[in-house]
């Protein structure tokens, strides 16, 4: 008796590793790639995905589509987990301080508990507004990890570019700032 109830437990195992390799496989095989990232690869310059988010200190959320035409801003994808994140934001800080009266900053914090956000921001002195994307969905159609990612976004909504080297920060920041 104790073989073929061995042997039905390892069938269904088997047969849980099979569907869950064909979710996998259909997953990947219908996901949506394409991202914000993806198109400035190939030179183009969507208008930024409408996101409406809880900012992390509760006062309220940022709707990204109701500040369209009102400044430029940069998106900042950050975590609290994530160590190159810590001089970027710093650098985005010093930044607004610079451009904050024409360019608007906000960080989305994603894939993170928003308690250990908040705590990350006092910690670092950020304090650019910031929203939580705790599920990464809003990260996701930017283009996904790794992060820290950081966007340029025109007045209009079209991304402009996003930063790749040290030297993208200030050349898209006089951009947007003159758009």
């Amino acid at each position: 008796m104790a073989r073929p109830v061995r042997l039905t437990a390892q069938a269904l195992a088997v047969a849980v590793v099979v569907g869950l390799l064909a979710l996998l496989i259909w997953r990947v095989a219908h996901q949506d790639t394409a991202t914000v990232s993806k198109a400035l690869d190939q030179g183009d310059h969507p208008t930024a995905p409408a996101f409406d988010l809880a900012r992390l200190d509760g006062r309220g959320r940022i709707d990204l589509a109701a500040l369209r035409g009102k400044k430029p801003l940069v998106l900042d994808f950050w975590a609290s987990w994530c160590t190159p994140c810590i001089q970027e934001s710093r650098r985005l800080e010093a930044a607004m301080r610079k451009y904050g009266d024409r360019v608007a900053f906000i960080g989305v914090d994603t894939k993170d508990f928003s308690a250990d956000a908040r705590s990350w921001q006092r910690q670092h002195g950020i304090t650019y507004p910031s929203v939580h994307d705790g599920g990464g969905k809003v990260l996701a159609k930017w283009g996904g990890l790794p992060i820290p990612r950081i966007f340029f976004v025109a007045r209009s909504g079209k991304v402009v570019g996003e930063l790749i080297v040290e030297e993208d920060l200030p050349r898209y920041l006089r951009r947007i700032a003159e758009s």
